[in-house]
């Protein structure tokens, strides 16, 4: 959407930097202008000024583009001429041969062009094959060594007489290799007990037959987030457990017991004193009502919301000393007001609700407030807005000290002004704007300008 000014606009000599002009694609869509107006022809691809009943092209020194060598140009004397590069023909012949050893063939070795990207040399290069000097091989198998590390063989024979001896040798304790000539078969396996000297993946389940077997490891088994099932029940301390004795170990320990009002001291239920209630150790208690604590060593304010862990396993009547437990501070309290950040209590609080708005979930922002020094006005003929023509020129003067805008004292100087469509969507326009010394502020438009075509967002500052 385009911003309106609605009077001419003086760049006192400053550049208009990286302006675009207005694109149209004909001299309909650009309608009728004003002597100078300017438009860009986006079909012609040239710049037209309106002078006086026309739209004209704003034209070069260029009569006339003419071909050379190569080059064709149609449209030659415009307004668009178009150059274009003269089709190249030749013809392409082909071959196919296929060279035996010691034969020749040739081939491209390198092509010149001139600066115009035109092929002005190319050179040839003859290709000699070598002669052959191929050597076929037979592989008989042989037995090698049948005592650890086992090994089977190979033997290349070439049809030139030579012969090369290839031996699979297996590693003693974990690959067993074994060569059988009368099958011609080198077999690969696994020896009846395997070392593994580096990590072992497996895919699937590992399984145990032979019975009465003993396994040792000498570094941790990663189980990749995978269970142990099927896990006995440990004995000695250095033994794992199944999760049913884990959750019988720890029944009972580290429960909730509820909330703890600490009105009345020594507090319901009672935890200090000849007699408190037992507790395991990780048993806690959650402040329901603030109160003070008296044990055998001190005595402890608790608030609202803070936490009660008892450190240890501790007696029923045994008059526990305030170290036996662990006090958590949760610090629900009301919030105050202070000079500084440190000094202030943190906590609950609450809202104005003429100056916030708080949601369901506790998001607190501040309402919009409205300027107390703000107006709007409508430019017309009615107080207190006057309404004059003269000279091509519509001008608007509002008295700024009437009761309706900001009554006796208020000085034009003062006020900031917008200026807008009188109706949806209440565009920003630009308009000549003057001030006075006094309350008058005038509004100034080319043209002829109907009452309430336009109006104005005063704010006095």
């Amino acid at each position: 959407m385009a911003i309106n000014f609605l009077n001419s606009v003086d760049l006192n000599q400053n550049q208009l930097i990286k302006a675009a002009i207005e694109s149209q694609p004909n001299d309909t869509a650009a309608g009728t202008g004003v002597d100078g107006q300017l438009y860009y022809n986006t079909t012609l691809d040239t710049i037209k000024v309106w002078t006086g009943s026309a739209w004209e092209s704003i034209s070069g020194d260029i009569t006339e583009v003419q071909g050379g060598t190569y080059i064709s140009v149609t449209n030659q004397t415009g307004p668009i001429p178009i150059v274009n590069h003269d089709l190249t023909t030749r013809s392409n012949t082909t071959s196919t041969a296929a060279p035996a050893y010691g034969a020749t063939f040739t081939a491209l070795d390198s092509i010149t062009t001139n600066t115009t990207g035109h092929v002005t040399a190319v050179n040839t290069k003859t290709i000699t094959i070598p002669a052959s000097d191929n050597t076929t091989y037979t592989l008989p198998v042989s037995a090698g060594s049948v005592s650890d590390p086992k090994s089977g063989k190979i033997t290349l024979t070439g049809s030139d007489g030579s012969s090369d001896l290839v031996t699979f040798v297996g590693t003693t304790g974990r690959v067993e290799v074994a060569g059988n000539a009368g099958t011609s078969t080198i077999t690969v396996d696994l020896t009846d007990d395997v070392t593994i000297v580096d990590d072992l993946t497996v895919g699937s389940v590992i399984t145990q037959s032979q019975s009465g077997e003993t396994n040792s490891f000498a570094s941790p088994i990663n189980m990749n987030t995978n269970k142990l099932t099927n896990v006995g029940t440990g004995t000695a301390s250095t033994d794992g457990v199944n999760l049913g004795q884990v959750e019988l170990l720890v029944a009972g320990v580290g429960v909730f017991k509820g909330g703890y009002n600490a009105t009345t001291d020594p507090g319901v239920p009672v935890i200090s004193g000849g007699s408190n209630i037992a507790l395991d150790q990780g048993d806690y208690f959650i402040v329901t009502h603030d109160g003070d604590i008296t044990f055998s060593d001190t005595t402890v304010s608790v608030e609202v919301g803070d936490f009660i862990f008892a450190n240890a396993s501790i007696t029923a009547s045994s008059t526990p000393a305030s170290t036996q437990y662990t006090f958590v501070l949760a610090d629900a309290n009301i919030a105050g007001a202070g000079a500084t950040d440190g000094a202030t209590e943190k906590g609950v609080a609450g809202f104005d609700s003429a100056s916030f708005d708080v949601t369901a979930s506790g998001w607190v922002q501040l309402n919009s407030q409205r300027n107390p020094y703000g107006a709007k006005q409508s430019l017309n003929n009615t107080a207190p807005s006057v309404r004059t023509e003269s000279g091509g020129v519509t001008t608007f003067t509002l008295n700024l000290a009437a009761a309706s805008l900001f009554g006796t004292g208020a000085l034009a100087e003062n006020v900031k002004v917008e200026v807008t469509e009188g109706a949806a969507p209440y565009e920003t326009v630009y308009a000549c704007v003057t001030r006075s010394g006094s309350a008058s502020l005038a509004v100034g438009f080319t043209g002829s300008i109907a009452n309430d075509a336009y109006q104005v967002l005063l704010s006095h500052v």
